[in-house]
């Protein structure tokens, strides 16, 4: 074999390639400090935040996304007083955008490619996610923002108390049947 054909990158075809793919880390890293900046962040948090972004783009399979994603949170709880925000609202899909690239972008070789149709179910699951955590939102705006008699909560932590007893039944009973597939969401046998 010749030094120039051991030192060609052979063409992969279609798909996106892997730097794409830590793009995206990097515009949404940039997407979860832009926010709270536009609340008055400390700059000092956002100076520690930006190397901690860039650490995650080189490596987005290390402990530097969540290191990003705790620190986003600290903000956001630090830079205001409402908890239903728009800059608080507006960080929750940012944050979970920049964990789902870093994780996509983590699996994905430094010189290999992604074919789009890889990235269907990882975005429907993103969708439905975020439907699911903004639906707890409007649940959250409805609540009371005053004290909350004891009977309702006793009534309400009783409630939980009893899906938590039908999930550990379901569970156990999924288990007697020798099948422990509850994790996984089924499967055939």
């Amino acid at each position: 074999m010749s030094r120039r054909a051991a030192t060609e990158v052979p063409r992969l075809g279609r798909g996106i390639p892997a730097w794409t793919l830590r793009a995206a880390v990097l515009l949404t890293g940039v997407l979860v400090i832009a926010i709270p900046s536009t609340e008055g962040a400390m700059w000092g948090a956002l100076f520690i935040l930006t190397p901690t972004i860039l650490a995650s783009v080189y490596a987005p399979a290390s402990p530097a996304p969540i290191a990003v994603v705790i620190g986003a949170a600290v903000l956001a709880a630090l830079t205001g007083d409402d908890p239903l925000r728009p800059a608080v609202l507006a960080m929750i899909p940012a944050v979970h955008l920049f964990h789902l690239s870093c994780a996509i972008a983590g699996l994905v070789p430094a010189l290999g490619r992604l074919h789009p149709r890889a990235l269907r179910r990882p975005a429907i699951r993103f969708l439905l996610v975020q439907a699911v955590v903004f639906g707890f939102v409007g649940v959250a705006a409805l609540l009371p923002v005053t004290r909350i008699p004891a009977a309702i909560e006793i009534t309400a932590l009783a409630g939980l108390l009893v899906i938590a007893l039908i999930l550990l039944w379901w569970h156990r009973q999924s288990n007697l049947r020798g099948r422990d597939d509850s994790h996984t969401g089924g499967g055939a046998h």
